[in-house]
C-alpha cells in the first residue's frame, strides 16, 4: 500500500479505464489491487460529483422549473460560461491523497495490457516488490 496524489481529473479519466481492466483475466493480486482502488476512486468521485453538481446549480441557464437548460447534444447551457470554465478547472485540479493498493511488475508479464491501461495501473506498481 502507498499514497499517491491523484487529481480529479485524472481519477475520471482512469475509472473507465481500470473498470475495463477489471474485467481481464489477471493475477488474483492485480485483480484484487484494481478492484480496491476502483472502490477508492468511485468514493473521491462521489464528492466530486457532488461538488460538480453545485457548480452546475450556480451557473447553468435554467428553464422556469429551475432545470438546467441542455443543447441539442445534451450539454447543459451556461449563462456564465467563463465563470464556469474558471470553477470547473479549478474541482477538476484538486488533488486526493489516496491510499493505493499496490501489486509488483512482475505479476503483469504475460498479460497483453495497452499503453492506455499501463499508463491507467501506473501508480498501482510497485516496482520493487
Amino acid at each position: 500500500m502507498s499514497k499517491a496524489k491523484l487529481s480529479n481529473r485524472r481519477l475520471l479519466e482512469d475509472i473507465q479505464r481500470l473498470g475495463r481492466i477489471s474485467q481481464k483475466q489477471l493475477p488474483v493480486k492485480i485483480s484484487y489491487a484494481v478492484a480496491k482502488n476502483i472502490s477508492k476512486i468511485e468514493s473521491e468521485l462521489k464528492v466530486y460529483n457532488k461538488e460538480r453538481q453545485k457548480l452546475i446549480d450556480k451557473y447553468a441557464k435554467k428553464d422556469d422549473k429551475d432545470n438546467p437548460i441542455a443543447d441539442e447534444k445534451g450539454q447543459i447551457e451556461f449563462q456564465n460560461q467563463k465563470g464556469w470554465d474558471k470553477d470547473i478547472k479549478i474541482l477538476l485540479d484538486i488533488e486526493n491523497e489516496i491510499d493505493v493498493h499496490t501489486f509488483s511488475i512482475n505479476l503483469l508479464e504475460g498479460f497483453n495490457i495497452s499503453p492506455a491501461e499501463m499508463q491507467a495501473l501506473d501508480y498501482m506498481i510497485d516496482e520493487e516488490k
